[in-house]
């Protein structure tokens, strides 16, 4: 044998013993990954959408209150314009006369420890609202809670194991007018909050739409099978909750007396929390805008494989949650109109938006730091593709 037929035999296998290694390591990913993707429906992106194509930075103008907090994910604001909100380190605070001089922040939990007994230790208050004097909010390990704000006592209106299958990830919650009734999502039977990342590049479809008397603390299953389910809001009529489905970019209309989905609104990205505008209509949260292309998009093998090798915390990563952005709908649910801070200079990873009374919005994210209190918007611009960035 020549020492060119030598060379040209190690030219040859050097490339397939490489293809193997490769081959190899995809494989362990593959066998390693914590679950099986599922395929997903179409996607729709931004392109899609013509009110979606315009350009603005309405979500930059204002400024950030006590950027010391971390992750005020859901915020609800009382007749006063005080602030409500939870943090990753599980407090719960009232802010009065927030980003004025006479600022000041009460933690409302100081005195108590509503996961005190439970076998889940951790604490993660997400979506709040407020009813009279007390305070309702899920909490994304233990359960949906209440705070009585004259009182400063708690009480577990449903325990995370009150409902079988037990509950793994509440989110978020709303209350009837006479605040007899809650309804309440419970994204998923799979995954909790420390592993959200693998739910949606899952494509996971396994969240649930609860209700529960306030009186008897009575719970009910409304509807199963739903998409990552986090935000929630009821309509004006109390028949009908809307619903985000983040994993399938959508929002969803449920018929609470028949128990069935009625109509699905799609979006550009996964949507989060759903509140009310003060005029009619409703805010919707949305996180991130993926690019086209995304992971997201890719099919069940390379999703099982990318979860394989970046574990939750990694995967969470190539979520690019730098971005502000939310998008307004009327009171038919359609959407008008895409508000943005793409460049993340004081609106990031959007989870909710609520309104003060004077139009200023306070705007919540898991994992940010501060609430942006962002100014009156400007008057809506007629023409969908003007850019209105100055």
């Amino acid at each position: 044998m020549t020492g060119g037929d030598v060379v040209n035999r190690m030219f040859l296998f050097v490339p397939i013993g490489i293809g193997l290694m490769v081959g190899s390591v995809l494989t362990i990913a593959y066998m390693r990954s914590p679950f099986s993707a599922l395929p997903v429906e179409k996607f729709y992106e931004i392109s899609d959408f013509e009110w979606a194509q315009v350009k603005n930075n309405d979500l930059q103008r204002g400024i950030k209150i006590i950027p010391e907090l971390i992750g005020p994910e859901s915020i609800t604001v009382d007749e006063h314009d005080n602030l409500y909100t939870g943090l990753k380190d599980g407090r719960i605070i009232k802010i009065m006369n927030p980003g004025k001089a006479n600022q000041t922040v009460i933690e409302l939990t100081k005195s108590f420890d509503f996961a005190e007994g439970s076998k889940r230790k951790k604490k993660r208050p997400l979506g709040l609202r407020l009813h009279g004097a007390k305070l309702y909010f899920a909490d994304a390990y233990q359960g949906v809670i209440m705070i009585d704000l004259e009182t400063k006592n708690y009480d577990i209106i449903v325990n995370y194991n009150d409902v079988n299958p037990p509950m793994l990830f509440p989110d978020d919650l709303v209350l009837t007018s006479d605040g007899k009734t809650i309804y309440f999502t419970d994204m998923s039977l799979k995954w909790n909050y420390d592993d959200v990342a693998f739910s949606s590049i899952e494509g996971d479809c396994t969240g649930r739409l609860f209700k529960v008397d306030v009186l008897t603390k009575n719970t009910d299953l409304i509807l199963d099978s739903l998409c990552l389910p986090n935000g929630i809001e009821i309509v004006e009529n109390e028949t009908h909750v809307l619903l985000s489905e983040h994993v399938y970019r959508r929002l969803t209309l449920v018929n609470l007396e028949s128990a069935k989905v009625v109509r699905h609104i799609p979006l550009p990205a996964g949507p989060d929390n759903i509140r009310k505008r003060k005029n009619g209509g409703f805010w919707v949260a949305i996180p991130y805008i993926p690019e086209p292309g995304h992971f997201m998009t890719w099919s069940p093998v390379f999703r099982r494989i990318l979860a394989g090798v970046l574990g939750s915390e990694g995967a969470l990563t190539n979520f690019n949650l730098t971005q502000g952005v939310a998008v307004k709908l009327n009171k038919n649910f359609e959407p008008g109109r895409i508000h943005l801070d793409l460049e993340g200079k004081l609106s990031q990873a959007v989870t909710e938006v609520s309104e003060l009374s004077d139009g200023t919005l306070v705007v919540g994210s898991s994992i940010s730091n501060g609430i942006a209190s962002v100014d009156p918007l400007p008057p809506l611009v007629d023409h969908p593709l003007v850019d209105v960035s100055i």
